[in-house]
């Protein structure tokens, strides 16, 4: 591998996790063919206001820590880590998220051998409490080389995943916004970078590991599950043939979280529960014949 650019930027936002941020550095640091690639590799940690403040650890790698002086969210600290970065690529790893031996050198290899690419995405394995699952972007991997199809898709779906599995190009990500959306924070960057992409990239033999297991994870609380839905069906409206009643589709998909929560969204929910099944239904036919 070539020594002389910085290929890769891997930005870390933590809050109170200074063990998941160890042992996720730690594991980059095991990476196999590891004295290949790391002069190759930067890690930016952007510590998210955590209380005491994140320490810094040892590492072959060269490492530089932010901190925000208020807690502001995922989005503000990815944004500040890829003001920061260097490399021609970027991934977003989250401080409880973990990788395969193989993570790193692979995508790694495939940066530098094709250099266009705007997204590459690997598969994962899902952590749960009932065991440990893999799963590939199906949809993703397929559609390829139809970016149109996964940019339709996009609007009613997350096809591309959590963001551990995608790495992007710099040059699309200079044209993208890191809104501070409750939920759905990738599902909104892909939206964005979707739009400036070209060529996609998919290793399904690649691994990140997904934890779903830790209590603080967005898709475990209900209000931001719901509201960053909301949040999100402001932006697709515009892009679907169903417009605001995308909100409806995705209410339908957030409903145990709606359950759980209460509250007006639940009586809205409630009286509603016909017209969001009906609309969820059309919906989903739509996009899967689309």
């Amino acid at each position: 591998m070539s020594n002389s650019k910085l290929l890769l930027s891997i930005i870390i936002p933590v809050y109170n996790r200074q063990q998941g941020l160890d042992d996720l550095i730690n594991a980059l640091g095991e990476s196999e063919n590891i004295g290949s690639i790391k002069h190759l590799v930067e890690i930016i940690v952007v510590d998210d206001a955590s209380i005491p403040s994140i320490r810094e650890i040892k590492s072959d790698f060269q490492i530089s820590y932010y901190r925000l002086d208020v807690n502001s969210g995922a989005p503000k600290a990815r944004e500040l880590g890829f003001r920061r970065s260097k490399g021609e690529f970027v991934h977003f790893h989250d401080s409880d998220d973990a990788i395969a031996v193989n993570w790193l050198f692979n995508i790694s290899y495939r940066l530098e051998e094709v250099p266009s690419i705007d997204i590459l995405m690997t598969a994962r394995l899902d952590l749960e409490n009932t065991g440990q699952y893999y799963k590939a972007q199906k949809y993703f991997h397929k559609k390829i080389l139809q970016v149109g199809k996964i940019k339709s898709r996009l609007v009613y779906r997350n096809c591309m995943g959590p963001l551990g599995g995608v790495t992007f190009s710099r040059r699309v990500l200079r044209k993208i916004e890191f809104k501070g959306f409750l939920s759905c924070q990738d599902w909104q960057m892909y939206l964005h970078a979707i739009e400036y992409s070209h060529v996609l990239y998919s290793l399904p033999d690649t691994l990140f590991y997904f934890n779903k297991m830790g209590d603080d994870r967005i898709s475990h609380n209900p209000r931001k599950k719901i509201i960053g839905h909301l949040q999100l069906a402001k932006l697709t409206a515009p892009k679907s043939v169903f417009k605001k009643n995308i909100r409806l589709f995705y209410l339908y998909t957030c409903r145990e979280h709606i359950k759980n929560k209460g509250g007006l969204i639940l009586a809205f929910y409630n009286k509603n529960h016909f017209k969001i099944l009906v609309t969820y239904i059309v919906v989903s036919i739509y996009w899967r014949l689309t």
